[in-house]
């Protein structure tokens, strides 16, 4: 892999991570690390740090969704069940 490569997949890395907040990052590290551990074996090495900070920062975002009340119809069906 060329430098510019290795300086841009580091980039996206940073990126994807910057958006997590403090209180949400070690439930979304450790989701990440669950759904990834099923993954990591199929793929490049060299990709395991994006496709962790990917599932960290959607994780994370849902997270942040909850927090802020947006819930999908999806969500509010399952919860009115489960309630």
């Amino acid at each position: 892999m060329s430098d510019d490569h290795k300086e841009e997949r580091s980039s996206l890395v940073t990126n994807l991570g910057a958006g997590i907040r403090e209180t949400h990052y070690r439930a979304a590290h450790d989701a990440a690390a669950n759904i990834c551990s099923g993954i990591f074996d199929t793929i490049p090495v060299d990709l395991h740090d994006v496709v962790h900070e990917a599932v960290m920062a959607g994780y994370a975002a849902a997270l942040s969704d909850l927090d802020e009340g947006k819930l999908d119809d999806h969500v509010r069906e399952r919860s009115e069940i489960i309630g």
